[in-house]
């Protein structure tokens, strides 16, 4: 699909991601926004984009937000659908199932859908888009794999089509969760001292923002199946120790880390190594530019500036 004269609906898209997506399909494209419009998000809004207040836990809402769209892009989530927050996880799943009602009833054929790549849990890495079974160990991932499977089931009875991008942790200007957006929190609180879950071991790939932009555009131009599913991260991995240690140098701290364990797992549904596999994004012409620790260190500048 290309993406150009199209009327896109983007759902989360004055948040993180869905702002600089945002920023690059303006230009070609007729872009609304369909968020919640915080007042911490209303410096990233785009001038020549339209934005609605949209709850997408109410059908009714999205079906009005949603009319006159080519394609939808489902970036909006809510993270704290943790370990305990049921009702949140529930709620991304009310969220994507309304959107696709939405779709159906005004006959939209086209989904992007922002996944993630926790949703392997403890599996060999780097891993590929083909693995199984797949057995997440955190609320917000099963969250997102029971949308993946909505989805899927959904593209099959509709003649919908979509694609499907499990994400890596996603970095750059404007975040606002994380360990690097934790981290320096915590040294604005305390100086000297840094506590860091775990033992710092636990491995993190890391994919810039705007090679995450990049990767769904790329993705979506040159894919073309019912229900397409493509992993999009770097081609390595950082340990949350050394994050730790940037956000200290970045920061002209003498901090010493305090590690909370001696076990590669800092909480209920963390995992010690997460690399999704890129090859099948490789295939389609796409290439992150950043590595995990270019993606990591930009991230910092930009947070200690913008926090």
């Amino acid at each position: 699909m290309k993406l150009e004269g199209k009327h896109i609906l983007i759902t989360g898209g004055a948040g993180f991601i869905g702002s600089h997506l945002v920023d690059s399909l303006v230009k070609n494209n007729k872009i609304t926004v369909a968020d919640n419009i915080t007042p911490d998000k209303r410096k990233t809004l785009n001038s020549k984009a339209n934005y609605v207040n949209v709850n997408l836990l109410d059908k009714n809402s999205v079906l009005s937000a949603i009319k006159g769209a080519d394609l939808v892009i489902h970036l909006a989530a809510n993270p704290l659908a943790s370990v305990t927050a049921s009702p949140e996880m529930i709620g991304n799943i009310t969220m994507t199932h309304n959107i696709l009602e939405a779709m159906k009833e005004n006959d939209i054929k086209n989904l992007a859908f922002a996944s993630s790549a926790i949703i392997y849990g403890n599996a060999p890495v780097p891993t590929k888009e083909t693995y199984g079974p797949l057995k997440p160990n955190s609320l917000y991932a099963a969250s997102k794999l029971a949308c993946e499977s909505l989805i899927s089931a959904y593209c099959h009875t509709f003649n919908m089509k979509s694609w499907i991008f499990r994400f890596a942790n996603v970095g750059g200007p404007r975040l606002r969760h994380g360990p690097a957006y934790d981290f320096i929190a915590k040294l604005r609180k305390n100086a000297s001292e840094l506590e860091v879950l775990g033992d710092g071991t636990q491995q993190r790939c890391y994919l810039h923002v705007d090679d995450c932009v990049n990767g769904i555009i790329k993705v979506m131009e040159n894919t073309d199946e019912s229900v397409n599913i493509v992993n999009l991260g770097s081609k390595d991995v950082i340990s949350i120790k050394k994050i730790a240690e940037i956000v200290i140098n970045e920061m002209g701290t003498n901090a010493k880390i305090k590690f909370t364990s001696n076990e590669a797992k800092g909480w209920k549904g963390d995992v010690k190594i997460f690399q999704p596999d890129i090859t099948l994004a490789n295939s389609l012409g796409w290439n992150p530019t950043h590595t995990s620790e270019q993606t990591i260190t930009e991230t910092i500048r930009s947070l200690v500036k913008e926090i």
